[in-house]
Protein backbone atom coordinates (compact mmCIF):
# COMPACT_ATOMS: atom_id res chain seq x y z
CA UNK A 1 0.00 0.00 0.00
CA UNK A 2 2.80 2.39 0.93
CA UNK A 3 4.55 1.52 -2.32
CA UNK A 4 1.45 2.55 -4.32
CA UNK A 5 1.33 5.94 -2.52
CA UNK A 6 5.01 6.48 -3.27
CA UNK A 7 4.52 5.77 -6.97
CA UNK A 8 1.58 8.20 -7.15
CA UNK A 9 3.63 10.94 -5.49
CA UNK A 10 6.53 10.36 -7.93
CA UNK A 11 4.17 10.58 -10.92
CA UNK A 12 2.58 13.83 -9.62
CA UNK A 13 6.02 15.39 -9.04
CA UNK A 14 7.11 14.46 -12.57
CA UNK A 15 3.94 15.95 -14.06
CA UNK A 16 4.29 19.19 -12.09
CA UNK A 17 7.95 19.51 -13.08
CA UNK A 18 7.11 18.97 -16.74
CA UNK A 19 4.36 21.60 -16.54
CA UNK A 20 6.71 24.14 -14.95
CA UNK A 21 9.34 23.53 -17.67
CA UNK A 22 6.71 24.01 -20.39
CA UNK A 23 5.50 27.29 -18.87
CA UNK A 24 9.10 28.58 -18.62
CA UNK A 25 9.75 27.62 -22.26
CA UNK A 26 6.63 29.49 -23.47
CA UNK A 27 7.55 32.54 -21.38
CA UNK A 28 11.11 32.58 -22.78
CA UNK A 29 9.82 32.28 -26.37
CA UNK A 30 7.42 35.20 -25.84
CA UNK A 31 10.20 37.29 -24.32
CA UNK A 32 12.47 36.57 -27.30
CA UNK A 33 9.73 37.52 -29.75
CA UNK A 34 9.10 40.80 -27.93
CA UNK A 35 12.82 41.58 -27.97
CA UNK A 36 13.05 40.88 -31.71
CA UNK A 37 10.09 43.16 -32.43
CA UNK A 38 11.48 45.92 -30.21
CA UNK A 39 14.95 45.65 -31.73
CA UNK A 40 13.50 45.67 -35.24
CA UNK A 41 11.56 48.87 -34.50
CA UNK A 42 14.61 50.48 -32.91
CA UNK A 43 16.75 49.61 -35.93
CA UNK A 44 14.08 50.91 -38.29
CA UNK A 45 13.96 54.18 -36.32
CA UNK A 46 17.75 54.47 -36.53
CA UNK A 47 17.66 53.86 -40.28
CA UNK A 48 14.88 56.38 -40.76
CA UNK A 49 16.87 59.00 -38.87
CA UNK A 50 19.95 58.26 -40.95
CA UNK A 51 21.94 56.65 -38.12
CA UNK A 52 22.15 53.31 -39.93
CA UNK A 53 22.02 52.58 -43.63
CA UNK A 54 21.19 48.87 -43.37
CA UNK A 55 20.62 46.64 -40.36
CA UNK A 56 20.72 42.86 -40.07
CA UNK A 57 18.58 40.96 -37.61
CA UNK A 58 19.24 37.25 -37.35
CA UNK A 59 20.65 35.51 -40.41
CA UNK A 60 20.35 37.44 -43.70
CA UNK A 61 17.11 39.24 -42.72
CA UNK A 62 17.33 42.92 -43.70
CA UNK A 63 15.16 45.33 -41.73
CA UNK A 64 14.38 48.49 -43.66
CA UNK A 65 15.43 47.16 -47.01
CA UNK A 66 12.22 48.64 -48.50
CA UNK A 67 13.21 52.33 -48.30
CA UNK A 68 11.19 54.56 -50.62
CA UNK A 69 12.50 57.44 -52.75
CA UNK A 70 12.59 59.73 -49.70
CA UNK A 71 14.48 57.26 -47.53
CA UNK A 72 11.38 56.40 -45.46
CA UNK A 73 10.75 52.80 -44.37
CA UNK A 74 7.15 51.74 -45.17
CA UNK A 75 7.55 48.37 -43.43
CA UNK A 76 8.14 50.27 -40.18
CA UNK A 77 5.13 52.52 -40.82
CA UNK A 78 7.06 55.57 -42.01
CA UNK A 79 5.93 57.81 -44.87
CA UNK A 80 7.16 61.15 -46.20
CA UNK A 81 5.49 64.32 -44.84
CA UNK A 82 5.90 67.16 -47.33
CA UNK A 83 4.86 69.95 -44.95
CA UNK A 84 7.40 68.86 -42.27
CA UNK A 85 9.97 67.57 -44.75
CA UNK A 86 10.68 64.36 -42.87
CA UNK A 87 9.61 60.73 -42.49
CA UNK A 88 7.04 60.07 -39.79
CA UNK A 89 4.35 57.71 -38.59
CA UNK A 90 0.98 59.38 -39.12
CA UNK A 91 -0.51 57.76 -36.01
CA UNK A 92 2.29 59.27 -33.89
CA UNK A 93 2.59 62.72 -35.49
CA UNK A 94 0.23 64.82 -37.61
CA UNK A 95 1.20 65.76 -41.15
CA UNK A 96 -0.72 68.90 -42.19
CA UNK A 97 -1.53 69.34 -45.88
CA UNK A 98 0.58 71.68 -47.98
CA UNK A 99 -1.10 74.70 -49.52
CA UNK A 100 0.45 76.26 -52.57
CA UNK A 101 1.46 79.90 -52.26
CA UNK A 102 -1.43 80.89 -54.52
CA UNK A 103 -3.95 79.03 -52.36
CA UNK A 104 -2.49 80.54 -49.19
CA UNK A 105 -2.94 84.02 -50.66
CA UNK A 106 -6.52 83.24 -51.65
CA UNK A 107 -7.30 81.98 -48.16
CA UNK A 108 -5.99 85.20 -46.60
CA UNK A 109 -6.96 87.79 -49.22
CA UNK A 110 -10.26 88.01 -51.11
CA UNK A 111 -9.96 91.54 -52.51
CA UNK A 112 -6.99 93.74 -53.41
CA UNK A 113 -7.65 97.47 -54.00
CA UNK A 114 -4.84 99.16 -55.91
CA UNK A 115 -6.51 102.58 -56.03
CA UNK A 116 -7.14 104.36 -53.75
CA UNK A 117 -4.58 103.15 -51.24
CA UNK A 118 -5.10 103.36 -47.46
CA UNK A 119 -4.64 106.94 -46.26
CA UNK A 120 -5.00 108.51 -49.73
CA UNK A 121 -6.64 111.93 -50.00
CA UNK A 122 -9.44 111.54 -52.55
CA UNK A 123 -11.50 113.91 -54.68
CA UNK A 124 -14.64 113.43 -56.76
CA UNK A 125 -14.95 111.59 -59.08
CA UNK A 126 -13.02 108.73 -57.46
CA UNK A 127 -11.78 105.95 -59.71
CA UNK A 128 -11.60 102.62 -57.88
CA UNK A 129 -9.42 99.82 -59.22
CA UNK A 130 -8.41 96.42 -57.93
CA UNK A 131 -9.08 92.69 -58.18
CA UNK A 132 -11.33 90.28 -56.32
CA UNK A 133 -12.02 86.57 -56.33
CA UNK A 134 -14.67 85.60 -58.86
CA UNK A 135 -17.12 84.47 -56.19
CA UNK A 136 -17.33 88.07 -54.92
CA UNK A 137 -19.09 89.13 -58.12
CA UNK A 138 -22.64 88.56 -59.32
CA UNK A 139 -23.46 89.32 -62.91
CA UNK A 140 -19.99 90.93 -63.10
CA UNK A 141 -21.00 93.54 -60.49
CA UNK A 142 -19.14 94.40 -57.24
CA UNK A 143 -20.86 96.85 -54.84
CA UNK A 144 -18.90 99.95 -53.71
CA UNK A 145 -19.62 102.56 -51.04
CA UNK A 146 -18.06 105.67 -49.58
CA UNK A 147 -18.94 106.23 -45.93
CA UNK A 148 -17.88 108.66 -43.22
CA UNK A 149 -16.18 107.55 -40.01
CA UNK A 150 -19.64 107.49 -38.41
CA UNK A 151 -20.99 105.16 -41.09
CA UNK A 152 -23.00 107.74 -43.03
CA UNK A 153 -23.26 106.74 -46.69
CA UNK A 154 -21.82 109.39 -49.02
CA UNK A 155 -21.91 107.44 -52.29
CA UNK A 156 -23.30 104.03 -53.23
CA UNK A 157 -22.52 102.52 -56.62
CA UNK A 158 -20.66 99.54 -58.10
CA UNK A 159 -17.55 98.36 -59.92
CA UNK A 160 -17.58 96.26 -63.07
CA UNK A 161 -15.55 93.10 -63.70
CA UNK A 162 -13.05 93.60 -66.51
CA UNK A 163 -12.76 89.91 -67.44
CA UNK A 164 -14.75 86.70 -67.00
CA UNK A 165 -16.11 86.92 -63.45
CA UNK A 166 -17.21 83.27 -63.34
CA UNK A 167 -13.80 82.16 -62.15
CA UNK A 168 -12.11 80.91 -58.99
CA UNK A 169 -9.17 83.22 -59.66
CA UNK A 170 -8.76 86.95 -59.10
CA UNK A 171 -10.76 89.12 -61.51
CA UNK A 172 -9.80 92.77 -62.16
CA UNK A 173 -12.47 95.43 -61.62
CA UNK A 174 -12.93 99.18 -61.89
CA UNK A 175 -15.62 101.68 -60.96
CA UNK A 176 -16.21 105.40 -60.44
CA UNK A 177 -17.79 107.07 -57.43
CA UNK A 178 -19.01 110.66 -57.48
CA UNK A 179 -19.55 112.30 -54.11
CA UNK A 180 -19.83 115.47 -52.09
CA UNK A 181 -19.14 115.70 -48.36
CA UNK A 182 -17.85 117.96 -45.62
CA UNK A 183 -16.39 114.98 -43.72
CA UNK A 184 -12.64 114.77 -43.33
CA UNK A 185 -12.18 111.02 -42.97
CA UNK A 186 -14.02 107.94 -44.04
CA UNK A 187 -13.81 104.58 -45.76
CA UNK A 188 -14.11 103.04 -49.18
CA UNK A 189 -16.15 99.88 -48.66
CA UNK A 190 -15.99 96.98 -51.12
CA UNK A 191 -18.80 94.50 -50.50
CA UNK A 192 -19.21 90.98 -51.73
CA UNK A 193 -22.19 90.85 -54.06
CA UNK A 194 -24.66 88.67 -52.17
CA UNK A 195 -27.95 88.25 -54.08
CA UNK A 196 -29.05 85.51 -51.65
CA UNK A 197 -29.25 88.00 -48.79
CA UNK A 198 -27.93 85.35 -46.39
CA UNK A 199 -25.68 86.84 -43.71
CA UNK A 200 -23.22 83.94 -43.86
CA UNK A 201 -22.37 85.02 -47.41
CA UNK A 202 -21.78 88.67 -46.48
CA UNK A 203 -18.22 89.97 -46.56
CA UNK A 204 -16.49 93.33 -47.07
CA UNK A 205 -13.24 95.21 -46.83
CA UNK A 206 -12.83 98.81 -45.68
CA UNK A 207 -10.07 101.10 -46.98
CA UNK A 208 -9.45 104.16 -44.75
CA UNK A 209 -9.26 107.36 -46.84
CA UNK A 210 -9.30 111.15 -46.39
CA UNK A 211 -11.60 113.57 -48.24
CA UNK A 212 -10.18 116.66 -49.93
CA UNK A 213 -12.54 119.48 -48.93
CA UNK A 214 -10.46 122.40 -50.21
Amino acid sequence: MKKNYFLIIVVVVIMISALILKINQISNNNREAENIIENSENIADMQNEGILDDALVGDNIIVGGDKDEYGCIPSAGYSWCESKEKCLRIWEEDCPPVLSQENEIKEAVKVVVSSPLPGDIITSPLEVKGKALGNWFFEAILPLKLVTEDGEIISDYYAQAESDWMSEDFVPFSGTLEFSTTASNGYLVVNRNNPSGLKEHDSQIRIPIKFNNE
